[in-house]
C-alpha cells in the first residue's frame, strides 16, 4: 500500500530535480554593474531568502533555529549542503529524517536557489 504521503514526496522531488538541472548551452550573461541601491537590494533579499529557507527547514523537522543554522554549511565550504544539513539535523534531533522531509528540505533548497538566481533581474529594475 502506498503512503499517502508519496505522492507529495515524488512532486518535491521532481520540482527539486528540474530546478536543480544547468539550463543546456544557455550562454553566460553578462556581468551586471549594480548601483548601491541595487546591491543592498540584493543583500537584503538574500538575507530574506535565506531566513524563509530556515524557517521552513524549522518547521519541517521541529528543529530549533540554533540547530538549523548549525547544520548549514557556511558559504565556500567543499561539501554536499542538503547532505550536511540532513547529517547534522539527524544528530542533533537523534532520529533520522524521513524521506518526506528531505523530500520538502530538497523542495525548499530549490525554492531558495531560485529565488537567488532571480535577484539580479530583480535589482536591475530598481
Amino acid at each position: 500500500m502506498k503512503h499517502p504521503c508519496s505522492c507529495v514526496v515524488l512532486a518535491a522531488l521532481a520540482l527539486g530535480a528540474a530546478l536543480a538541472l544547468p539550463a543546456a548551452a544557455a550562454p553566460a550573461p553578462p556581468p551586471v554593474v549594480l548601483t548601491p541601491v541595487q546591491a543592498a537590494f540584493i543583500q537584503a533579499e538574500t538575507r530574506r531568502i535565506d531566513e524563509g529557507f530556515v524557517q521552513k527547514v524549522m518547521s519541517i523537522t521541529g528543529a530549533r533555529r540554533e540547530q538549523v543554522l548549525r547544520a548549514i554549511p557556511a558559504k565556500g565550504r567543499l561539501t554536499e549542503r542538503l547532505a550536511r544539513i540532513y547529517s547534522s539535523l539527524e544528530r542533533d534531533l537523534g532520529a533520522p529524517l524521513s524521506d518526506e522531509q528531505k523530500a520538502l528540505i530538497f523542495a525548499a533548497d530549490g525554492e531558495r536557489k531560485q529565488a537567488l538566481k532571480d535577484l539580479p533581474a530583480q535589482a536591475a529594475t530598481r
